[in-house]
C-alpha cells in the first residue's frame, strides 16, 4: 500500500519539477485520434548522448520502480534487477568518458598517466603476488614454489580483485567530491548573481533555450548513473570478497592439482579429490568440503596408464560379479 502511494508521489513531484524545470509544457496535443497527447519531446536530431542518456535514466526509473514495488510486498524479478545495472553503468561511463573528454584529456597527459598506471600495476603485482604466496602456503602448508601454475594464476585474481576494490571505493569519494564542490559552485554563483537587483527581478522570467535544457540533461543523467553505478561496485565488493575465498581454492586446485585418486591407486576419497604432485616425491591430496578444500600431504606410488586400465577393468569386472556396478 505504502510503496504505491510514495511510487505516485515520486511520479507527481517528478512531472511537477521536469515541467517547472523546461520551461515549456510537457504535454502536447496530436492529431491522432487515438493518442491525444504525447510528450514534447522530439527524437529526430538526438545523437549518441541523447540516446545513452535516455538509456541511463529508463534504467534508473525502473529500479526506482522495482524498489518500490518490492517495499509494497510484491515479487520482483531479482535477475531482471541485475541485468539492469549491466546496461546502466556501461551507459554513465560511456557518457561520463564523451562528456567530460576523458579521451581527449588522455591523449594529452598520457605520458605521466602511463607512468602512473605502470608503477599502481607494479604496486598491485607485488602485492598480489605475496597474497597468493600467503595463500597456498596457509592452506598446504607447502612452499607455494611447489605449485607455479597455482602462483600465476592466484597472482592474476589477486590483481584483478585489489583494481576492483579500488575502483568501487575510490569512485564514489571521487563522486562525493565532486558533487561538494559542484554543488557549492553552482549556489555561490546564484548567491552572487541574486544580489543583483536587476538579476534578481528576472531570476525567474528566463526562458531556457532547448540547448540549455539539454546540457543540463545530459550532464544529470550522467551525474545520476555514475553516482548508481558507484553504489552498485560498492553492494557487490561485499559479494565479490565472500567468494574470493571460493574462487582462491577452485583456482589453486585447477591450477596445480592434475591428478585423480586411481593414478596414485587411492581409494576411499570423496568425488571431487584432486593430487599435486610434489617435486620431491609424494603428493597432496585436496579433499572438497563444504565449498573449501582440505589439503594433506601423503605418500604415492605412481601408477603408469595400463597399471590404471587394468585396475579399472578388474573393478569393473567385480562390479559386475556383485551387480551393483551402476
Amino acid at each position: 500500500m505504502w510503496g504505491y502511494v510514495a511510487l505516485y508521489v515520486l511520479f507527481a513531484a517528478s512531472v511537477y519539477w521536469l515541467k517547472r524545470g523546461i520551461h515549456r509544457p510537457l504535454f502536447v496535443r496530436t492529431q491522432n485520434k487515438h493518442f491525444r497527447w504525447k510528450l514534447n519531446v522530439s527524437m529526430s536530431t538526438w545523437g549518441v548522448d541523447e540516446y545513452l542518456a535516455a538509456m541511463v535514466v529508463s534504467c534508473v526509473v525502473i529500479l526506482q520502480i522495482m524498489m518500490l514495488l518490492q517495499l509494497s510486498g510484491s515479487s520482483v524479478s531479482k535477475t531482471l534487477a541485475k541485468w539492469l545495472f549491466v546496461p546502466l553503468s556501461f551507459g554513465s561511463i560511456v557518457l561520463a568518458v564523451r562528456l567530460l573528454g576523458l579521451v581527449e584529456r588522455y591523449t594529452r597527459h598520457k605520458g605521466w598517466l602511463s607512468v602512473l598506471a605502470a608503477l599502481l600495476t607494479v604496486a598491485a603485482g607485488l602485492i598480489a603476488s605475496a597474497e597468493a604466496d600467503a595463500f597456498i602456503l596457509g592452506q598446504t602448508r607447502m612452499e607455494p614454489g611447489e605449485f607455479p601454475g597455482a602462483q600465476k594464476t592466484l597472482t592474476f585474481i589477486y590483481v584483478v580483485y585489489i583494481w576492483y576494490l579500488a575502483t568501487s571505493f575510490l569512485l564514489p569519494i571521487v563522486m562525493l567530491i565532486g558533487a561538494l564542490v559542484y554543488g557549492v559552485t553552482v549556489s555561490g554563483f546564484r548567491q552572487q548573481a541574486r544580489r543583483n537587483h536587476t538579476t534578481a527581478i528576472c531570476w525567474n522570467l528566463v526562458a531556457t533555450s532547448s540547448g540549455w535544457f539539454r546540457r543540463q540533461w545530459l550532464r544529470a543523467s550522467c551525474v545520476i548513473g555514475v553516482i548508481y553505478t558507484a553504489l552498485i561496485l560498492l553492494m557487490f565488493s561485499d559479494a565479490v570478497s565472500s567468494k574470493l575465498r571460493w574462487v582462491s581454492h577452485a583456482s589453486l586446485v585447477y591450477a596445480s592439482f592434475h591428478l585423480g585418486p586411481q593414478d596414485c591407486a587411492l581409494t576411499g576419497l570423496p568425488i571431487g579429490t584432486r593430487l599435486a604432485l610434489l617435486a620431491k616425491g609424494g603428493v597432496v591430496v585436496a579433499q572438497p568440503a563444504e565449498g573449501i578444500y582440505h589439503y594433506k600431504e601423503q605418500t604415492c606410488s605412481l601408477q603408469s596408464l595400463q597399471q590404471i586400465g587394468a585396475t579399472r577393468d578388474k573393478r569393473i569386472r567385480e562390479a559386475r560379479a556383485n551387480d551393483d556396478y551402476l
